[in-house]
């Protein structure tokens, strides 16, 4: 962040999200994966696949959270989406902007017909002209306090970038980040053990 400019970096919780959990769904469809079962043991064979392609299916959405990070940078002129991964940037005029909210943004999961939250913050919509939106949320970017707070006003004629001189550090979601890291480190040495012992 510089007096002229407000940068919001890709979060490292959502990478770290992404990539360990690409990590653990693509272990336990390895897991899963029994080469002595053959194509004539039809219902144990079919049942294997489906869990297989249902955890690659869950790896390839962690793929796709980790190929659309976001850094967000927005200055007294522009706002500019960079997809760094994608090698893909958006930028647009201030002008072009016609309306920008703010509201909740939630990730749960499910257990036991229960539902236990694991990431809870914000999340901003930018709404252009052209009918086209760009949703950014606290759990994908850094800075995301001093960005929404100036987003949510670049519609007004009086506004002017203001930087302020923190930056305000979340560490929610992270609890669950170490335990996913701690699991499928431990999963990989099983299977790293196990591969070493065939």
């Amino acid at each position: 962040m510089s007096n002229n400019k407000i940068i919001a970096n890709p979060s490292s919780l959502q990478i770290g999200f992404s990539i360990f959990g690409m990590l653990f769904f693509l272990s336990i469809g390895y897991l899963v994966y029994n080469p002595e079962l053959e194509p004539y043991q039809k219902a144990d064979y079919r049942a294997m696949w489906v869990i297989i392609s249902l955890f690659c299916f869950f790896a390839l959405g962690c793929l796709y959270m980790l190929l659309s990070s976001k850094k967000v940078e927005l200055t007294d002129e522009f706002l500019s989406v960079e997809y760094p991964l994608l090698f893909k940037t958006k930028k647009v005029s201030l002008d072009d902007i016609r309306k920008v909210s703010e509201g909740n943004y939630q990730i749960n999961s499910s257990h036991d017909s229960s539902r236990i939250e694991v990431y809870k913050g914000r999340q901003i919509t930018i709404e252009f002209f052209e009918l086209k939106k760009i949703t950014i949320t606290s759990f994908e970017v850094s800075n995301y306090e001093i960005l929404a707070q100036n987003l949510k006003n670049v519609t007004k004629s009086y506004f002017k970038l203001h930087t302020g001189n923190k930056n305000i550090k979340s560490f929610q979601g992270y609890g669950w980040l170490i335990f996913i890291i701690i699991l499928t480190v431990g999963l990989l040495i099983s299977l790293i053990q196990k591969n070493l012992g065939n």
